[in-house]
């Protein structure tokens, strides 16, 4: 870790001066080939050293826990006791046994699953979408609409999992 922190150390302030060099004057090739890859090594190591954080992090609540098994399970049953439910409200009684609660919530869902209700204003569809010959769906493509398709697509994008990108598929059509 003291290794990536130095990494990370040597980066940031390679990035700066280049940063600082490029607001007073183009980089040359070599330098702005030198930036990038800097700031790709940067990116990386700031990435394992928030890993390393997490993973030091869980080892030391798994440590901890270890050690004090007793603020765990009492975490754990305020918890349980935190998601039960002890009482129901159902016509005005208050229901506490667990069988009973469950056969209310299943006669509450089971009244409004299935039952359409009541609406103040409803919509012909009918009206608005008009019949469409859908025959069409099952015809083979022909050449030309998937000529058509692929001029559409946008260029530097890849429609498929393949990875052949548009301008590729437009470059190799006429094969």
């Amino acid at each position: 870790v003291g290794n990536v922190r130095l990494r990370l150390a040597i980066s940031r302030e390679l990035l700066l001066k280049l940063d600082t060099a490029l607001e007073s004057r183009a980089l040359s090739p070599h330098e702005d080939w030198l930036r990038r890859q800097i700031k790709a090594s940067y990116l990386g190591l700031a990435s394992l050293e928030r890993s390393i954080a997490r993973q030091r992090a869980h080892l030391a609540t798994l440590k901890d826990g270890d050690a004090n098994t007793s603020f765990y399970h009492r975490q754990c049953s305020y918890r349980r006791q935190k998601n039960t439910v002890h009482s129901l409200v159902v016509d005005e009684e208050i229901i506490t046994d667990q069988e009973d609660m469950a056969a209310a919530a299943y006669a509450h869902f089971d009244a409004l699953l299935g039952t359409a209700a009541p609406r103040e204003c409803t919509l012909d569809l009918s009206a608005l979408i008009t019949p469409a010959n859908l025959d069409d769906l099952d015809a083979p493509f022909d050449a030309e609409e998937i000529w058509q398709a692929i001029k559409r697509l946008p260029a530097r994008k890849a429609p498929g999992p393949n990875g052949f990108t548009a301008d590729f598929l437009r470059a190799c059509w006429p094969i």
